[in-house]
C-alpha cells in the first residue's frame, strides 16, 4: 500500500536511487497504490553524470511494498522498502535485472517475461 506524494526505490539496474509518486493508475481518485498497481512517478535522485536527468517523469509498476500481503491460508508477506520498475516504454524495462525477491500477484505475463529469473 503507497499513497501519492511517497518516495520509492527502484529495484532495476537503471541509475536512478529515488523516486517520488504523483498519480496511481486505475481510476481518477485513487490515491493508494497496491502491488501490481502502474504509477505515474518523477525522479527526484539519480546517479551522477547518469542519461536520466531529475524531474523525468516516468511510468512505473510496484512490486514490493511495506504494507503485508495477507493470503488466504492466513500467512504473510511483507518487505523492508517500497520498490518499484521503471518502464521505457509500456511493459519495457529501464533495467535487465531486478534486486530482491518480488510475490506472485505480478500476472502481467508481457511484464514476466522481460525478466528471465523472476517467479
Amino acid at each position: 500500500m503507497v499513497q501519492k506524494s511517497s518516495y520509492l526505490i527502484p529495484a532495476d539496474k537503471c541509475g536512478v536511487w529515488w523516486v517520488s509518486i504523483f498519480h496511481v493508475y486505475k481510476g481518477s481518485f485513487k490515491k493508494i497504490g497496491y502491488v501490481g498497481d502502474f504509477v505515474k512517478v518523477s525522479v527526484k535522485l539519480t546517479r551522477p553524470q547518469n542519461w536520466l536527468q531529475k524531474k523525468t517523469k516516468l511510468k512505473g509498476i510496484l512490486i514490493r511494498t511495506k504494507k503485508e500481503k495477507i493470503k488466504i491460508d492466513g500467512s504473510f508477506v511483507r518487505f523492508k522498502y517500497n520498490n518499484i520498475v521503471l518502464f521505457k516504454k509500456r511493459t519495457t524495462p529501464m533495467g535487465k535485472e531486478i534486486y530482491g525477491p518480488t510475490i506472485k500477484d505480478l500476472k502481467r505475463k508481457k511484464f514476466i517475461n522481460t525478466f528471465p529469473g523472476i517467479i
